[in-house]
């Protein structure tokens, strides 16, 4: 086994895949990371923040989308935003503001 730094200095953002099927819109996550990856390039900050599609996350509310941040220092942060994309969309991205 080798071991390697990541490559993103800030942390990694995983959205759960398996909360869009549950709310019948399965390509939700995979929405949600391309958008924010291409808003993490406007602002430079695509080398900081790794956006990740995820199985299931354990936290399954049926009109809400899990996602979670895992700083590459500190405390894991799990939490939902609205099934709505514009919604989500918006809030991820006040979310990733604050940690670039």
């Amino acid at each position: 086994m080798k071991k390697y730094e990541t490559p993103w200095s800030v942390g990694s953002m995983f959205i759960c895949t398996k909360c869009g099927v549950a709310f019948d819109i399965p390509e939700n996550a995979e929405n949600l990371k391309k958008d924010l990856r291409g808003y993490l390039k406007t602002l430079d900050a695509h080398q900081k923040i790794r956006v990740i599609t995820s199985g299931c996350l354990n936290i399954c509310e049926k009109t809400e989308q899990a996602v979670v941040f895992q700083p590459n220092d500190g405390a894991t942060e799990v939490f939902t935003v609205d099934k709505n994309f514009g919604l989500a969309l918006n809030d991820l991205k006040s979310f990733l503001d604050k940690k670039i």
